[in-house]
């Protein structure tokens, strides 16, 4: 449960991290099944989820003010 900026700022230190990891490991080519799937890959699937996650929850978020407003009787009608 984080905020948009914490999100977004975890998902950064993952990817600069995940650099850094590949930067100091030599690839090592290596057959992989159909279900099996490297750590990178699995990162890079991971981080695609979270910004998806986080793009649905901004949306909604930026929808929430609308709502309120419309939600809420105006004074007109409480006459």
């Amino acid at each position: 449960m984080k905020t948009p900026k914490e999100a977004m700022e975890l998902i950064e230190n993952m990817a600069t991290s995940d650099h850094a990891i590949l930067r100091d490991r030599v690839h090592v080519p290596t057959k992989k099944s159909l279900l099996e799937l490297s750590s990178q890959d699995a990162l890079l699937a991971w981080n695609k989820l979270l910004s998806k996650q986080l793009e649905v929850l901004t949306k909604t978020l930026n929808k929430l003010p609308t709502q309120l407003s419309a939600s809420q009787p105006s004074p007109s009608s409480v006459l």
